[in-house]
């Protein structure tokens, strides 16, 4: 018997090769009727007889395009048409805009032999691409996802690629970057003065290359911004690179030709190796195993960030030398957001990069790379960019208005909600400087027009100095607004994950977060749900002499937590030419000293009393430092510290912990082992605070997260200590651990508080 049936495909469904999918399905099945786009997503009208239909049905469901997300089939019944034929049907706007748009990736299989293949009219053309690979999310202007409406829509197709293009049975049928070298972008490469060198891709990467052996430093515009490229295994082009990017310390990410090569000097475990290998193409850090880069790369660290080629470029790059390794870090200053405007590039980066490899489309959304780790063979995100967003994250439970939540200052990423989705935007970075204030506040803009958002609530960090928390006032503009205590964001934003309604005990550890008592938080154990939170307990209080200027001279936390356990000054090994006398005075009259309890900033302070570190030039520098002293040995001294109840909460006392840490430099006991000791000693106490807090509760769920979770030694050890004791451990799979995941948390809370 022949039916009709209506279907409407939402997700990620457009861009990724899912009209021709469905329109060789139906060709298989015998089905008649159309399919095209709109703005909810992807409409088929289907006729045929009732078997066929099944099964062109199952298979939509199961084996849709690889880049599809299919979020919901809804299935209606019509009146039988008797359609002739199945053909595609022009793309058209509804009412609605629900559709998503998919991340950009990885050059695919077919699209590479095609690149590398000299019979083939793409061969090195640096634009190939296809449904199944290439640019998305960086060139899309608006929905829905055709041509005109992304950066593509001034290269008009020649007649060769335009007929691939309406070829249902072609691999670019439809693939709206597809280009050819007569119609398509062109790359160039110019010098840093902007003087042209060449415009033929043989060229430019033989020099390149050349450039790159000869010890400059290239600037190469990627898929979602620039690159600052150089040659790794030499020091004296990486330290020119860390001298003009005014980046003294913080590692260097990597690009390698083939995983071949990554593992001659990196371990790679069989997760590793996957990662790396996704489409995705994020960074992963990677323990070393072998010197043969220069150490300048990452200063004083045994992990290293890399990645592999993902554009054909760098595929053309990497070809001329298996041996290749660059540094391949984001193109801007340190701490300010990636370049991905030509004009912008040659102004900001001129005096960084000798040379420049530009091409002449625009990137519309810009984006690093990914950055991610892994433990126990789960994967963890530091930043969320590139290859991930702005995929959603699928929730059972539908928003009755549009939200938007700001996110935090620092790896800064917001988020946007509607029906039962959140977008996490691409990280955006630290919210310092007002370059990177104002690509936020344009990002802002471009999300809520692409994905069709007009916020009904504002939520934002309770912290009343945070530039996200000011902003989010003024795009409310007397709309309803919502604050919510940072440490709660980061564990609710974990239940909104696994989509867990019960309330978990949250431990919560990072650097700074503005509590409810008006003190810097981060060493928060809490009984949390979606809408509020109970704080059980934390680590003691000490000061931060100076305030901001503490966290930049951790010299000052280490003084302080000598004050405060009442130890002799003696014992800080940075002294000289320190205003000590001052600083104490400060301390005695509690005068510009913010009160903290933050595992960051303890972290901070004892890798100061520890020798290891005076100032920092990045965040996390010293904690980064004594980490990597504590991976150096594997024995530690067992440290039990006082914990006691106050009021009502569970406190574990610093000063304790810092008496027993001076107590094993006073016995001569090598750094490396204090410095694991002092690891051990946070994970023992955080273990028995659970132990406590579930004694009282009988809540056996337990999350971890916060920046300070990016430790390997913390999260392993506290991770498989409660585990080994019974507790269920949730940890953050979808979004990063430290403040770039907080936006979801926030508009979680920001729901569940709604007063309408």
């Amino acid at each position: 018997m022949k039916r009709h049936f209506n279907i409407r495909v939402n997700g990620i469904v457009q861009g990724v090769g899912f009209r021709p999918f469905i329109y060789r399905l139906a060709l298989e099945n015998n089905i008649k009727g159309y399919v095209l786009n709109d703005t909810e997503g992807v409409t088929i009208e289907a006729e045929g007889e009732e078997k066929e239909l099944e099964k062109f049905i199952k298979a939509i469901r199961e084996n849709f395009p690889p880049l599809a997300i299919v979020q919901e089939i809804k299935i209606e019944e019509k009146e039988v048409n008797n359609f002739k034929s199945f053909w595609i049907e022009k793309s058209r706007k509804t009412e609605k805009k629900i559709t998503f748009i998919p991340p950009d990736t990885n050059i695919c299989k077919d699209c590479l032999k095609e690149f590398f293949d000299p019979q083939n009219r793409r061969y090195h053309y640096p634009f190939i691409v296809c449904t199944h690979c290439g640019p998305r999310f960086s060139i899309v202007k608006d929905i829905p996802y055709d041509r005109h409406n992304t950066s593509m829509a001034e290269f008009p197709m020649c007649e060769d690629c335009k007929k691939e293009y309406e070829d249902p049975l072609d691999r670019r049928f439809h693939t709206q970057p597809t280009a050819c070298p007569v119609c398509g972008p062109k790359l160039f490469l110019y010098k840093n003065d902007k003087t042209l060198i060449s415009e033929n891709i043989n060229e430019i990467v033989e020099k390149v290359y050349q450039y790159l052996k000869e010890g400059h430093i290239v600037a190469i515009k990627g898929v979602g911004g620039y690159h600052l490229a150089c040659d790794a295994t030499k020091d004296e082009p990486v330290l020119k690179l860390r001298e003009r990017k005014r980046r003294p310390f913080k590692p260097f990410a990597l690009m390698a030709g083939s995983i071949e090569k990554v593992e001659e000097f990196l371990y790679l475990s069989p997760k590793e190796k996957e990662i790396l290998l996704s489409k995705e193409r994020p960074i992963l850090i990677l323990k070393e195993k072998k010197s043969i880069i220069s150490k300048y790369v990452a200063p004083y660290l045994s992990y290293i960030g890399i990645m592999l080629p993902y554009t054909p470029f760098q595929y053309l790059l990497f070809s001329l030398d298996r041996d290749l390794i660059l540094v391949m870090t984001s193109g801007n200053l340190s701490e300010e957001p990636i370049c991905f405007k030509d004009n912008e590039a040659f102004e900001r980066l001129s005096h960084i990069a000798d040379y420049f490899v530009t091409y002449n489309r625009e990137i519309i959304a810009h984006s690093d790379d990914s950055v991610m780790f892994v433990i126990k063979e789960k994967p963890f995100f530091i930043r969320r960019s590139k290859g991930f967003v702005p995929a959603p994250i699928l929730l059972k439970k539908t928003f009755p208005v549009h939200l938007f939540a700001s996110g935090g200052d620092l790896k800064n990423s917001f988020a946007i909600a509607k029906d039962k989705v959140v977008i996490l935007s691409q990280y955006l970075g630290d919210l310092e400087s007002p370059i990177t204030q104002r690509v936020y506040q344009s990002t802002v803009e471009h999300f809520l027009k692409v994905f069709d958002v007009n916020p009904e609530v504002y939520i934002s960090d309770m912290h009343p100095h945070y530039f996200t928390t000011a902003i989010t006032d003024k795009l409310a503009g007397g709309k309803p607004r919502i604050k919510v205590q940072h440490h709660h964001a980061h564990i609710v934003a974990v239940m909104a994950e696994y989509e867990i309604e019960e309330p978990v005990i949250g431990v919560s550890f990072d650097g700074t977060g503005f509590g409810t008592d008006h003190k810097i938080w981060g060493s928060e154990f809490l009984i949390a749900d979606r809408k509020e939170f109970k704080r059980m307990g934390h680590f003691s209080y000490f000061m931060l002499p100076g305030g901001e200027k503490a966290i930049k001279e951790v010299w000052r936390i280490g003084l302080s937590l000598l004050y405060q356990a009442e130890l002799s000054i003696d014992y800080l090994p940075f002294k000289e030419g320190k205003p000590l006398n001052i600083i104490l005075q400060m301390l005695e009259k509690k005068l510009n000293c913010p009160f903290a309890c933050s595992i960051g900033r303890i972290f901070d302070g004892v890798s100061a009393l520890l020798g290891i570190c005076e100032t920092i030039s990045t965040e996390a520098e010293a904690a980064q430092k004594l980490e990597e002293k504590a991976l150096k040995t594997e024995k530690f001294h067992k440290i039990e510290l006082e914990i006691e109840e106050r009021e009502n909460q569970i406190i574990v006392s610093t000063e304790d912990l810092i008496r027993k840490i001076i107590e094993l430099k006073e016995k001569k006991i090598p750094i490396p082992e204090i410095a694991l000791s002092f690891h051990w000693a946070i994970i023992e106490a955080s273990f028995k605070v659970v132990e406590r807090i579930k004694e009282k509760s009988g809540i056996k769920k337990v999350i971890l997260n916060g920046g300070a979770f990016q430790n390997r030694i913390l999260l392993k050890g506290l991770w498989e200590k409660l585990e080994k004791a019974g507790f269920e451990v949730f940890l953050p799979q979808k979004t990063p651990l430290n403040d770039g995941g907080i936006a979801l948390g926030q508009i979680i809370i920001g729901r569940e508080n709604l007063s309408f």
